[in-house]
């Protein structure tokens, strides 16, 4: 293993419930009566991408105009909620160790925007500097955002790597199949609001990160 990709926000941080409360206050700023609560928003997490969720709950009704402003909306509400500081999630300060002690390279790949790589990184600066990491992708680096394994792709042309020799660490059942779909080993590192579905292959599922990589890296 010579590089271990996290591969999406979730996987350093828990947010959903800020993103779940920006996207209400982007449907009242748009004027729509819409509301998500907890168990609607994990049903949405099941599927990457806000602006596929917006339009999937309007039936495929919605312009794309209007599915842009919601999602810029909510973005600028997500970026004032977010507080000055963050937590990592427990456990992955310890792999962010093993791998400074094993010379194991890092990377950041997701397909969010800039604005929230830029907020997250500020908010854990004091535990995680972002110039750890080796590489870095947001949606400006690929067409086709998740679950459409591009990512992973452009992050190995990156590394110089072959997907043999990386591991990378998703949030949800489908950004991991992303990544398997790019042959790449992933484990599932599920957040709190992470529906995971009942025929999971429970082998690759962890909620303590440092255990699992340890037994892949043995």
């Amino acid at each position: 293993m010579k590089a271990i990709m996290f591969g999406s926000i979730g996987t350093l941080v828990e947010t959903s419930e800020i993103q779940r409360q920006s996207f209400n206050m982007a449907f009242k700023e748009f004027g729509l009566n819409w509301y998500w609560n907890t168990a609607t928003y994990c049903r949405m997490l099941i599927e990457p991408g806000g602006k596929k969720r917006i339009l999937k709950y309007s039936g495929n009704e919605l312009e794309k105009e209007a599915v842009d402003k919601i999602h810029q909306l909510k973005e600028k509400f997500f970026l004032e909620l977010v507080p000055e500081k963050l937590n990592l999630r427990p456990t992955v300060a310890q792999v962010l160790r093993f791998a400074e002690v094993n010379k194991i390279r890092l990377g950041f790949i997701t397909t969010t925007s800039q604005n929230n790589l830029d907020v997250i990184s500020s908010a854990i600066k004091t535990e995680l500097d972002f110039e750890r990491f080796e590489v870095v992708t947001s949606n400006k680096d690929i067409v086709s955002p998740k679950p459409d394994p591009e990512v992973y792709r452009y992050a190995l042309t990156k590394f110089g790597l072959k997907n043999s020799e990386v591991l990378a660490i998703e949030d949800t059942p489908v950004n991991r199949d992303c990544a398997i779909e790019a042959k790449i080993k992933c484990i599932l590192f599920p957040g709190e609001y992470s529906e995971i579905p009942p025929e999971n292959k429970y082998q690759t599922l962890t909620y303590n990160l440092m255990t699992k990589i340890s037994e892949v890296y043995s």
